[in-house]
């Protein structure tokens, strides 16, 4: 295994406590006010930017023009990092869109915002065991591995490696606190700025972030607890372990203003 990123300080515990945001009693409109603010404050923020070179270098060496993301969620994360792509000339890459639960209303809005780069699953796909006909030579996990507890995020990366297919994990923080507060001014202006620019209930949305602030602490509760559930380099390692003929690299990948995105990725040598 390469040794990529120099540690710079010891990573706290992880915690697997809940997101507001995963928990099916949670109001719908909320529940979409805090994922339309994330997909936007990351795109401001810009926090994928510096990501999208060494994506494209894994693909380059990975040998592959399609990839299949799983736990997609509203497929945001694919278009922040096709965006990133194209904004630095990089050759873009086509993504088949799963999840378990697929939310295809948001994934088809992605899909139309990038045609031709961006297919739709709408049959559930479970991450730790895909269906040969769904397959892509390569996968990506973006923004998703830490709602996973770790012996089923090992099971998710393990069934990669048995199917002998590159994996490219990012997180848009490593698990720290600090470093998560670096997106917390844009993910602030996008949770105020979203009664504005979503699709629907914009009454009811604006009603809870501007009288009854439940979005803005909501959200600063999500974003705590989803810095804490990240699985750190020594986890991801720990869990890649025992797959053998994989190069396996980990990366902190800085942005302004102080944060650093985080990427782990294996090729089948």
């Amino acid at each position: 295994m390469k040794e990529i990123a120099r540690r710079t300080s010891q990573a706290a515990p992880r915690v697997q406590a809940f997101e507001f945001n995963d928990l099916s009693a949670c109001p719908r409109f909320l529940r979409e006010s805090i994922i339309e603010s994330l997909g936007n404050g990351l795109r401001w923020g810009r926090v994928f930017d510096g990501v999208g070179p060494v994506f494209a270098d894994f693909c380059r060496r990975a040998g592959c023009e399609s990839v299949l993301d799983l736990c997609s969620g509203s497929g945001e994360p694919v278009s922040m990092l096709l965006e990133a792509l194209a904004r630095q000339g990089l050759p873009p890459v086509r993504f088949v869109l799963s999840d378990l639960l697929p939310n295809t209303a948001a994934m088809e809005r992605v899909s139309g915002r990038h045609p031709g780069l961006v297919e739709v699953t709408r049959e559930p796909v479970d991450a730790t065991c895909v269906p040969t006909h769904l397959d892509r030579p390569a996968r990506t996990i973006i923004n998703a591995l830490h709602h996973f507890p770790p012996d089923v995020a090992a099971r998710l990366i393990a069934d990669a490696v048995a199917k002998r297919r590159a994996l490219f994990i990012v997180e848009s923080f490593p698990r720290s606190l600090a470093r998560m507060a670096a997106t917390l001014p844009a993910l602030g202006i996008a949770a105020l700025a979203n009664p504005f620019l979503t699709p629907q209930d914009r009454w009811l949305k604006a009603f809870s972030t501007y009288a009854v602030p439940l979005v803005p602490v909501i959200g600063l509760w999500d974003a705590a607890v989803s810095a804490l559930r990240i699985h750190d380099q020594d986890d991801l390692r720990a869990m890649a372990a025992r797959a053998s003929a994989y190069d396996w690299e980990y990366r902190e990948i800085p942005f302004f203003p102080g944060g650093r995105a985080m990427a782990f990725f294996g090729i089948p040598l």
